[in-house]
């Protein structure tokens, strides 16, 4: 896992999970990927008005680096549907390993926005800054619990373990084989 400082996570925008699973986990040789669904998060914000986003995600290890593959669900406006409908899929944010308020004092410092923000059901805070005039890409920023760094130490078990075919796609409930 990556120590504070550093990228956490690589996130690519789909328009369908199933051909980005098959890419990452195929060509690549990431995974295996915990694909679940997210529903509206509370009090999300699309460039400061208010949105409603579902989405589906996978997340899978490629070495320490947390992959996400993430397609929206519903017709929400967001960074996600921008994106895709700007530039189509592929990379499209990092997540940052911090502190979230100094990360967030940092960006908001360098003259980026925050795009789209929310708060997890259980609290945490997250948001994602638009930094493309710098990468051409977000970068997110999120509180991470104890119970998210668990549910990422479970995945990461996961991965090192995998043989790189059995099972490249599973359901968020497999993680409890890597307690």
């Amino acid at each position: 896992m990556q120590p504070t400082g550093s990228v956490l996570e690589l996130c690519q925008v789909v328009a369908d999970l199933g051909p980005a699973l098959d890419h990452w986990t195929g060509t690549i040789g990431a995974g295996p990927f915990f694909v679940f669904d997210v529903p509206v998060l509370p009090g999300q914000l699309y460039r400061g008005n208010p949105t409603q986003v579902a989405m589906k995600v996978a997340f899978g290890f490629s070495g320490g680096l947390l992959i996400e593959l993430l397609q929206q669900t519903n017709d929400g406006p967001s960074v996600f549907r921008e994106m895709l409908e700007e530039s189509g899929h592929g990379y499209h944010h990092v997540m940052l390993r911090g502190p979230y308020d100094a990360n967030f004092t940092r960006l908001s410092a360098r003259g980026h926005a925050v795009a789209f923000s929310g708060q997890m059901p259980s609290g945490e805070r997250f948001c994602l800054f638009d930094t493309r005039s710098a990468d051409g890409a977000f970068i997110e920023l999120m509180e991470i619990s104890p119970a998210m760094e668990e549910s990422m130490a479970r995945m990461h078990r996961a991965h090192l373990a995998w043989d790189g075919v059995t099972d490249p796609v599973r359901g968020l409930d497999r993680l409890a084989e890597y307690a």
